[in-house]
């Protein structure tokens, strides 16, 4: 019963190493439910095949077909899911070689010494992942994981390795209940540290995430705080150029020369901004708003504008990012659509800001891990706008909502601009 029971979780192991494997090699993951299918049948179609008929070759045959149909759900090359096919295969005969060749000298012929063997072969693979994930992102710009850590997480298959050999060394080892229980126990802790391992690379890639963020963020505070500034002196001219310019036309209406007149009218509407719908006289939200909407008015049928807020907003560069992530997602599917419509309303009301975005849409929405998905070619930037702006938000102590019928997709926010 054990012994079944182990080479079930066994197997369940070395698929996850798989897919951690595939991961790392391609760098990126495969879509949600049809990954899931095809991990989940070469899972269940090769342990069943081992356990029943325990035949070498139909093992072989299946190992091969089995990750070869994996790598489709990365890449369709033909020439790279073989080549990653065979890498993985190889590896897992490299590790099994290795094994054998630690501990043949104590090798029993028995079910749980034929267990312990292919648990040891699993561990190794593992150990190949970890140092086959410490290369790959050492040699990017960023390293997320960190060397003692690698180092660390080393170690527990390792020490693991040598407790398996420790039992296969006791000559007075029976094959009981005993034996089969640390067994299972160490290849448990290891599946623990393995999801610990996940769990502490997700952290360090969301500090990443974020100070890559950040350093993007402030960088364009800086562009902005530069062009607010020459927008500043552009506007105090234009103001009182306007001045200038109404005082000019009385002098010349009281003076009858009405050529002159006309001229300083034709200035004055020259220097108008017809573009700029929105002038809350906060100049950064007022600059991407503005430039949002005349964006919108050249691609889309309709466009419903309602802002009323405070120039003295707090962190309106935050907002900025949030407005124009959303303006932009919301544009993009409108177009696409017969209506084209895109309704935009921002409100501030006792510290707390309200904003209300809806458009158009006419793709279908598709939810993956909390995240919004469409139809652009590049999967990889799914959502990710909405990522960000999801992260401002809850900086702010905020709620973002999503809503959406049959033709409108909206985005409500609520959150604190103190």
């Amino acid at each position: 019963m054990y012994n079944i029971l182990i080479c079930w979780l066994s197997n369940f192991f070395r698929m996850v190493l798989i897919r951690r494997f595939m991961q790392v090699f391609f760098g990126k993951e495969a879509s949600g439910k049809k990954e899931l299918i095809v991990y989940g049948l070469f899972y269940v179609v090769n342990t069943v095949l081992y356990l029943v008929f325990h035949l070498p070759l139909l093992n072989f045959v299946c190992n091969l077909a089995g990750i070869f149909i994996i790598t489709r759900l990365y890449t369709h090359t033909f020439k790279i899911n073989s080549m990653v096919t065979l890498l993985v295969y190889f590896i897992n005969m490299g590790c099994d070689t290795l094994a054998i060749v630690m501990f043949v000298d104590n090798y029993r012929e028995s079910v749980i010494h034929n267990q312990v063997f292919s648990l040891i072969t699993v561990l190794l693979f593992f150990i190949c992942i970890l140092a086959a994930e410490k290369i790959v992102t050492s040699n990017k710009m960023t390293d997320v994981v960190l060397p003692e850590h690698s180092l660390s997480l080393m170690l527990v298959p390792l020490i693991s390795i040598l407790l398996f050999g420790g039992l296969l060394f006791d000559k007075n080892s029976p094959d009981n209940m005993v034996f089969e229980l640390e067994t299972l126990c160490l290849l448990f802790i290891n599946m623990v540290v393995f999801y610990l391992y996940n769990e502490i690379l997700k952290a360090y890639t969301y500090k990443i995430d974020k100070l890559v963020l950040e350093q993007k963020i402030s960088m364009y505070a800086n562009q902005l705080d530069t062009i607010m500034k020459t927008e500043n002196k552009i506007r105090g001219l234009q103001h009182d150029m306007k001045h200038h310019i109404i005082q000019l036309e009385l002098m010349a209406k009281q003076n009858g020369q009405s050529d002159i007149e006309e001229y300083l009218q034709n200035m004055a509407d020259f220097m108008s901004n017809p573009e700029e719908v929105v002038h809350t006289g906060n100049l950064d939200i007022d600059s991407v708003l503005n430039y949002m909407i005349s964006k919108a008015e050249q691609v889309l049928k309709e466009v419903n504008v309602k802002v009323n807020i405070p120039s003295d907003i707090a962190s309106h560069f935050n907002i900025n990012v949030i407005i124009g992530n959303l303006l932009e997602n919301a544009i993009e599917a409108a177009v696409n659509t017969e209506n084209k419509i895109l309704d935009i309303d921002i409100h501030y009301k006792q510290g707390v800001l309200y904003l209300d975005i809806s458009n158009s849409y006419s793709n279908k929405v598709t939810v993956k891990e909390h995240r919004f998905l469409t139809s652009k070619e590049d999967d990889h930037k799914h959502g990710i706008g909405l990522d960000n702006v999801k992260k401002m938000v809850e900086e702010h102590n905020g709620v973002l909502q999503f809503c959406y019928d049959e033709d409108m997709f909206r985005v409500k926010i609520m959150m604190y601009a103190e």
